[in-house]
């Protein structure tokens, strides 16, 4: 991140807290800081008076601060956080209201209020809002972490064999990603069988069969920015059931996919592939069609039902319908997607499986 990126990010933080007559910010969010100051260490803050900001960090973290931080000053406590954050409020006497993230936990607020001598208030979506719609260096970052996962995966297949733990197998995924210099952005789903009618199954031993069915959930990080897809497959011979539900969340997603445009209702997004899989009598999902994606896998804006607003032009979201039979199979398929003035671009497209496929994926059952 350059300097001109930062004080644009800052920009526009500043115009929220004018707009909660806020005087100054209290930012905790491992992620706003990052998004903010460029730094990636944990257990830090940033502080925003007018057009200043501070990190506040300590010696673990200094040098890593000071070789990543743009467009603010930083600062090594000596003590507790909270008593360096009541300094710089001590040096700005000008500060009577001041935001606090309300993902502070609660205990840490508390501390906070009894530390400083100026008035809280908990504020929500500050910088978030402003994260929302990426920049192009952010779409290339989060490419980045697609092309990786998707590298990663098409290393992992070929080593998938009858036997093989749900275990095993996602840990061979997270190795291959790894190897290429990126980390699991979360943990992988890998759910063999009717597990995969468990939306956010965690990988147990259940072992591979031949003829059985495999769901993927998985993501990379690189350079902060996560990716998110989701794939299907066949280990073998597919059931009658299998194929018709893995065709119906083709069309589903397919449909989702094509509707999406800036100024399009979130929920009508929703309520789309809905209505696809309604019109071919499967069972309908009941998480959300999507959510967005970049420094963290769930950010705003959220697709769902009750959904509120509509896609903007830099918004980067999953495309995520799935139909899930407990007992028998769960399908979910899921891209990346960011949205346009005219339409929307596919993040995590590969070759072999991507969205444009027609045919349901097989792997030969070994």
């Amino acid at each position: 991140m350059d300097e001109q990126t930062a004080a644009g990010r800052l920009a526009g933080v500043r115009r929220r807290m004018r707009a909660q007559n806020l005087d100054a910010l209290v930012i905790m969010g491992a992620e706003n800081v990052t998004y903010l100051t460029g730094f990636m260490g944990h257990d830090s803050w940033v502080l925003v008076i007018g057009r200043r900001a501070w990190l506040i960090t300590d010696s673990r973290y200094t040098e890593q601060a000071e070789s990543e931080c743009v467009g603010c000053r930083i600062i090594e406590r000596r003590g507790p956080i909270i008593e360096a954050v009541s300094g710089i409020f001590g040096r700005n006497r000008s500060v009577k209201l001041a935001g606090v993230e309300d993902t502070c936990p609660v205990a840490t607020y508390r501390r906070l209020r009894r530390g400083v001598d100026v008035r809280l208030k908990p504020v929500a979506q500050v910088v978030e809002a402003v994260r929302r719609c990426k920049d192009p260096d952010e779409v290339a970052a989060i490419t980045k972490a697609a092309a990786a996962a998707w590298k990663a995966l098409n290393a992992a297949l070929p080593q998938l064999q009858a036997g093989m733990t749900e275990r095993h197998a996602a840990g061979i995924l997270e190795f291959e990603m790894r190897k290429l210099r990126a980390a699991p952005s979360f943990e992988t789903i890998m759910a063999f069988g009717p597990n995969g009618s468990r939306n956010h199954h965690q990988p147990g031993e259940r072992r591979l069969k031949k003829n059985d069915t495999i769901l993927i959930d998985f993501g990379a990080r690189v350079g902060g920015y996560c990716s998110d897809t989701t794939r299907c497959f066949a280990f073998g011979k597919a059931g009658r059931l299998y194929e018709r539900v893995y065709y119906g969340v083709l069309a589903a997603q397919k449909a989702a996919i094509r509707k999406m445009r800036a100024g399009v209702k979130l929920c009508d997004v929703d309520q789309c592939a809905r209505a696809v899989l309604e019109e071919r009598g499967l069972p309908v999902y009941g998480h959300g069609t999507g959510h967005g994606l970049g420094l963290q896998v769930h950010e705003t804006p959220f697709m769902s039902k009750a959904a509120k607003g509509t896609l903007r032009a830099g918004d980067v979201v999953t495309v995520e319908p799935g139909v899930y039979i407990p007992g028998k199979l769960g399908v979910r398929i899921e891209d990346d997607v960011l949205v346009t003035e005219t339409g929307c671009r596919i993040l995590t497209q590969d070759r072999r499986f991507g969205f444009s496929s027609t045919t349901m994926p097989v792997l030969p059952g070994r």
